[in-house]
């Protein structure tokens, strides 16, 4: 009997322990889990630890800091593996927080994913309602002869179409939970609640210059392509800081090569910047048309309502305007997802460059 009673209560809390958790989230929320869980910026902050590590162990390799080196290889290059050390620390802290803007951005996006993917299950399952009130319809019509054979399997396709829209809707729903899960550190099966409605906001700041000036001088890519030309200034003043002899010709090529590179840095994040502006500004273009579609469909839904109460309409016709105005409010909460993660992702674009990266 203890024997039996052992197992039952084994597997009672095994099966306890195995129901989803629905833990209340916010989007800070979200962010905060994803910051902590992640392998990468965990490892983004060990590389910090360690270029400064490397760079006290250089700068202890000089007795002091010359301002005007000698001439001597062996100063010079201890010299310029200090300044390269230096450079490489300063650029781990700037890409341990580059990494944080991209897992944050990567929250938010997954975040309102799963927001996206519920409002597509609810318009997916509308639809079935609607294409099996059509299907009851024809059937109906068929049978007594008011109808084709043609007009049935028409029915009957659009009802097996939308049977298989609802099954990949809610297949996209799961995969939404599992990849925002894995971000956060849940399991694949758990169903947080999301309690953060996605909201519209239009930009604030609509002078694209500014935004521009504004990105790259907060750019990490930028910053470093400008700080390896200050570098090379130096080193173009050493003649052994590779320990060997390195001609003037060289130095000042490399000086030359480091600015064309600052350019393209800059080009590179500007062309960004400008795209994701005028995405952003686009959308909000749309919204007042999406909006007003949401209404139409609201008040032809009321209507619809009505004349079903007084015998002007049938059901079929309240739940193709219940499916209508399913698929308008979808396409907003579409369109504001789509802003919002765009209009995030305009204030930070290397975080959205890495992500578009990874994700290829």
């Amino acid at each position: 009997m203890i024997t039996v009673l052992a197992v039952s209560f084994f597997f009672a809390v095994h099966a306890w322990a195995s129901e989803p958790a629905t833990p209340e989230m916010t989007v800070n929320d979200a962010i905060q889990r994803a910051l902590n869980h992640s392998n990468s910026v965990k490892k983004a902050a060990k590389s910090v630890d360690l270029t400064d590590y490397v760079r006290e162990y250089k700068a202890d390799r000089l007795n002091y800091m010359p301002t005007e080196p000698p001439g001597m290889p062996a100063v010079e290059a201890t010299w310029a593996d200090l300044l390269t050390a230096n450079l490489n620390w300063r650029m781990a802290e700037k890409s341990l927080t580059a990494e944080e803007d991209k897992v944050a951005l990567d929250a938010c996006n997954k975040y309102w994913s799963i927001q996206q993917a519920i409002g597509n299950v609810e318009t997916a399952k509308l639809s079935l309602k609607q294409a099996e009130l059509d299907w009851q319809k024809a059937s109906a019509y068929y049978k007594a002869g008011l109808t084709s054979m043609e007009t049935l399997l028409g029915a009957e396709a659009q009802l097996s179409a939308a049977k298989a829209a609802l099954k990949d809707a809610q297949n996209n729903l799961d995969k939404a939970y599992a990849d925002f899960n894995q971000l956060i550190g849940l399991r694949p099966e758990d169903r947080p609640v999301l309690t953060d409605e996605i909201v519209f906001a239009p930009l604030e700041e609509t002078n694209l210059n500014f935004i521009v000036a504004k990105v790259i001088e907060k750019s990490p890519t930028v910053w470093l392509a400008q700080q390896k030309v200050e570098l090379q200034k130096t080193l173009e003043n050493l003649m052994f800081y590779t320990g060997e002899y390195v001609t003037y010709k060289q130095r000042k090529t490399e000086v030359e090569q480091a600015r064309l590179d600052a350019a393209s840095a800059e080009d590179a994040v500007e062309t960004l910047t400008r795209a994701l502006y005028y995405s952003v500004r686009t959308l909000e273009e749309n919204y007042p048309a999406a909006e007003q579609a949401v209404k139409v469909a609201e008040e032809n839904l009321r209507v619809t309502e009505l004349k079903y109460q007084v015998g002007m309409a049938i059901k079929a016709d309240v739940v193709a305007s219940e499916a209508s105005l399913a698929q308008a409010r979808q396409k907003l909460l579409d369109l504001k997802k789509n802003h919002a993660y765009l209009k995030l992702a305009l204030t930070k674009p290397w975080a959205y460059q890495i992500s578009a990266m990874q994700a290829s």
